[in-house]
């Protein structure tokens, strides 16, 4: 290949590099993808979200996973807690356009997506490993690689994605992967064929439609799962702690998977008449989280940028929504690089805000057995600190995968669940209800005195304690665009929060430090706007003083 072949190169076909590609091709961006291996391949992960549905509605593959036929996923099924009663959640529970998803075959899924990226014209190459990055001036600049017959290559481009799941090949090299101790766990997975019929037939009190439910149950060693596949076809998976299993051959760790398995009395009449299907597969060290998604001419995406943990099934959700917002942050850096450095650190933030919204609930999920902490209310801090939701349907939002931001979900608008409804699962959970909230909190009047323009400028502002400003980036039908993110901290009866205003803004705020008065940042930033002071600094003296009025009013700065 030349060294202008490409602008993308991407590492790994799996539904977050295919998707990506799929994406920066549609956008006119010449976009190669090396496969180490060639589709279908067997993986682990086989339930999905909703919020995966919404990021495959948006790269257009949503279409061919529909007629695929994969089982449907309307909620999932927990025995976790203080008793062993099954309790289940739904995803109709939250206002959203879809109340299911599937649980799918990770061969065929994976491979139709990639089926998907090739259609859309991304240049796809199975049986390629790339072996490293390529190093020039301090910067990523393309990619070595070996193909299926061995034969070495080389690419370079404008940008390089890893997408390459566990293996996280830039991850490792650059040495940006810090694995979460607390979350270290090992799985142990493999199918059944056949049984003694659906969660509906074993689980008192089960609608029709949760016979597609994953089935979550807990054990003296870890816990559980088990995912219906089509075709009467079983996932059961065991994750427990690696010392369990040190020092065990191949042969004694798959004989104990399958004890383990076969002993759940909770699977047992599911597993009646079944068989194993005589596969086993074991994964490792997965949890961790790369110091940085992105540098010099690279970015981290999906696994290979961050993995949870499997307990709220997240890796696909996590990687196709970070993919959506990689996509947009690629496309903003190429096409305006003065913009670059805002658009990767948008992408970051976000991703990995999101990201430790799922660290947060599985460190609650398995500490929470022993210590009875509730996982709903960790959940509702987490996604509805304005308790807009109530505490279950905070709980299944996160568990449905869904973004903060995203518009589909918006959950300011969600109602909450009465106390008759929430008293089970608080009794299966083994927690008490949620305190009042409380009244709402007031609006700027109520938070702040209210003063004039004229006021503000003839006093000194300042920043409240905790408050600050700084550039950023805000979602538009056109894309990204700049402006300014104005931190407010937490008041009387409020959260912490944020104001987003135009990116001239800053400047102005740039100039509040406490020691000038609002009439001495009009006539320095008319000094700089119009060449030194040449013209009259009234025409912004008024709108000086209604930002900084205005911010006062919010309770991000202090006029004195």
């Amino acid at each position: 290949m030349r060294a202008d072949d490409v602008d993308i190169a991407v590492i790994g076909g799996g539904p977050a590099g295919s998707s990506l590609a799929a994406l920066l091709t549609q956008a006119g961006y010449r976009t190669l993808l090396l496969e180490r291996e060639f589709f279908p391949r067997p993986h682990v992960g086989e339930s999905l979200l909703p919020g995966v549905l919404f990021a495959l509605a948006k790269t257009g593959a949503l279409e061919r996973v529909e007629r695929a036929g994969f089982t449907r996923k309307y909620g999932a099924t927990y025995v976790w807690g203080r008793t062993r009663e099954p309790w289940t959640i739904r995803f109709s529970e939250v206002p959203q356009d879809r109340t299911f998803t599937y649980q799918c075959d990770r061969a065929e899924f994976d491979s139709l997506l990639l089926d998907h990226a090739r259609d859309e014209g991304v240049d796809v190459r199975e049986g390629h490993q790339v072996t490293r990055a390529v190093m020039a001036d301090g910067r990523v600049a393309g990619l070595s690689y070996v193909d299926a017959a061995g034969a070495a290559g080389e690419v370079r481009a404008r940008l390089c994605v890893d997408a390459s799941g566990q293996w996280s090949v830039l991850g490792r090299q650059l040495r940006l992967r810090q694995h979460n101790h607390d979350l270290r766990h090992v799985a142990l997975f493999g199918h059944y064929h056949g049984g003694g019929g659906e969660l509906p037939d074993v689980v008192a009190g089960m609608e029709p439609t949760d016979a597609g439910n994953v089935y979550v149950v807990a054990v003296d060693d870890g816990w559980l799962w088990h995912i219906p596949l089509a075709g009467n076809l079983r996932s059961i998976g065991l994750v427990t702690d690696p010392q369990r299993i040190r020092g065990l051959s191949r042969a004694q760790r798959q004989a104990f998977y399958r004890r383990t398995v076969e002993a759940c009395k909770e699977y047992a009449p599911l597993l009646e008449g079944g068989a194993w299907a005589g596969d086993f597969e074991i994964v490792t060290d997965w949890s961790f989280i790369c110091r940085q998604f992105h540098g010099a001419g690279y970015l981290l995406v999906g696994d290979a940028a961050c993995f949870v943990d499997p307990i709220l099934a997240s890796g696909i959700a996590l990687a196709l929504q970070g993919v959506i917002r990689a996509a947009k942050a690629i496309r903003t850096s190429l096409e305006t690089p003065d913009l670059h450095r805002l658009a990767m650190a948008w992408y970051q933030e976000g991703y990995l805000r999101q990201a430790l919204d799922f660290v947060d609930m599985a460190n609650h999920w398995y500490h929470g057995q022993r210590l009875q902490e509730s996982w709903f209310w960790t959940a509702q801090r987490l996604v509805d600190p304005s308790q807009n939701l109530s505490l279950r349907q905070a709980f299944v939002f996160i568990s449905s995968g869904l973004a903060q931001e995203a518009p589909e979900a918006a959950i300011r608008y969600m109602g909450g669940f009465t106390p008759g409804q929430l008293a089970v699962t608080y009794e299966n959970l083994g927690v008490d209800a949620a305190p009042d909230a409380g009244a709402a909190a007031g609006d700027g009047a109520q938070r702040a005195a209210q003063v004039g323009p004229a006021q503000a400028l003839a006093s000194t502002p300042a920043f409240a304690p905790g408050a600050g400003c700084r550039a950023w980036m805000a979602e538009t039908a056109a894309g990204l665009r700049p402006v300014a993110r104005v931190e407010v901290p937490a008041g009387a009866g409020e959260d912490a929060r944020e104001i987003v205003v135009s990116l001239p803004t800053l400047s102005l705020l740039n100039l509040v430090d406490g020691t000038r008065s609002g009439a001495e940042i009009a006539q320095t930033l008319a000094e700089r706007f119009t060449g030194g002071g040449r013209a009259d600094p009234a025409a912004l003296r008024p709108v000086v003083g209604e930002v900084l009025a205005g911010l006062a009013a919010e309770g991000a700065l202090i006029l004195s």
